[in-house]
């Protein structure tokens, strides 16, 4: 059995390295992430020291080509996250899921490499679109694969903001495991509303149900130390305007004397018109109707969209995607500020290190962010496996 501070790991469809991140802050040992995405294997090439980045359709690859890239025999753990755009709301405006859609089958490309490399434990993410499909007959399809596989597979909806991330990004982790024991999804550490207007209420219910958790993580605790940029402006790299304000802030800024990546998408004078309107926490329904779209007419005031919308520092951000630069597609408005979020302030909301630099244009910069699972929620995962493998070592030990 190997020790925990041993465990080798390959990351498939490994983007910007979200999840390779959060599991070398754990400890674990990255040997190689896949990805046909050229600018998110050059992020990751820059930002995974001695970890090999492949620019590679893995559908072309076999699970021995994979390991002659890494330099393994064996490997103990595979991560990834198939590309799920077709299910998720994003992906999926033109319909439900399509048969045809190829990115809703790539988890098939997953499954044949953990079955031919039979890893001690597999760790995939997803949205949570994928259990619900078809009835979840969907899911059981992916759950009965890996269990012909010889894996006892558990998964659980977790919501980042749960775990110190200040953002209600909820996502599906499914985890597979060959070893005796039962795997155990971490216990979350924040507790908060899901909605602005009930805050309040729940955290009266966490003094008086929860004191052992902390409240969820406001987007002012991540980015209120970031330099002042215009719709436009920002650069590569620059300065810090001032030291760290918050615990959150001094985890990010640790081993970093540069701020990367601070740039924001240019506004027009259009869309400028309209968010003027649009107070901290508001949305499109601020803006008069005369500056909106005409397509608005056909959306009902009390429809939950946030287009439009406007962070508020005290309370978490709504899902980063891959379009927050843009002011149109979501609550991606500065708090105080008239325009979208930058690559970095996204990048801290997603909790990637400051030190982390993305490549390409600020769209591709974007894209690679948004796709990312957040480090720190992989982290907090991360911990768990070792706790299941250890537990699990512990048990050969005694028997033995």
């Amino acid at each position: 059995m190997f020790a925990p501070v041993n465990l080798r790991a390959i990351d498939l469809f490994c983007g910007a390295g979200g999840l390779s991140q959060g599991f070398r802050q754990a400890g674990f040992d990255i040997r190689l992430g896949v990805d046909a995405d050229a600018d998110a294997c050059a992020t990751y090439r820059l930002n995974q020291p001695g970890t090999e980045a492949l620019v590679a359709d893995l559908r072309e690859l076999s699970p021995v080509d994979l390991l002659d890239e890494a330099g393994l025999d064996e490997v103990e753990i595979v991560l990834g996250g198939p590309s799920c755009q077709g299910f998720s709301t994003h992906g999926r405006r033109n319909g439900w899921v399509r048969p045809d859609d190829r990115r809703n089958f790539l988890y098939r490309e997953y499954a044949r490499i953990v079955e031919g490399l039979q890893p001690l434990c597999f760790v995939m993410e997803n949205v949570p679109g994928l259990l619900y499909y078809d009835n979840g007959r969907f899911w059981e399809r992916i759950r009965r694969r890996f269990v012909r596989a010889g894996y006892r597979v558990r998964h659980e909806l977790l919501l980042a903001a749960d775990y110190g991330i200040p953002q209600l990004r909820r996502r599906l982790l499914i985890v597979g495991t060959r070893l005796p024991g039962q795997f155990r999804f971490p216990e979350r550490t924040h507790v908060g509303a899901l909605r602005r207007d009930h805050r309040d209420l729940w955290e009266r219910r966490r003094l008086a149900e929860w004191p052992h958790l902390d409240p969820h993580v406001g987007v002012w605790d991540a980015i209120s130390d970031l330099p002042w940029i215009e719709a436009g402006g920002g650069s590569e790299r620059a300065r810090y305007g001032g030291p760290a304000r918050t615990e959150f802030q001094h985890r990010l800024r640790a081993g970093s004397r540069w701020l990367y990546d601070h740039q924001a998408a240019p506004l027009s004078k259009e869309h400028l018109r309209q968010i003027e309107h649009v107070p901290e926490g508001g949305t499109w329904r601020d803006i008069p109707l005369e500056l909106l779209p005409t397509r608005f007419a056909r959306i009902r005031r009390t429809d939950s969209t946030t287009l439009f919308g406007r962070l508020e520092r005290a309370f978490p951000a709504y899902t980063i995607t891959t379009q927050f630069n843009n002011v149109t597609t979501g609550c991606y408005t500065h708090p105080l500020q008239h325009r979208a979020l930058s690559a970095r302030e996204g990048a801290r909301i997603q909790t990637f290190p400051d030190r982390y630099r993305f490549v390409g244009s600020l769209e591709s910069k974007c894209r690679q962010i948004g796709n990312a699972v957040p480090p720190l929620l992989a982290e907090v995962v991360a911990h768990a496996v070792v706790a299941h493998v250890g537990a699990a070592e512990r048990g050969v030990r005694v028997a033995a």
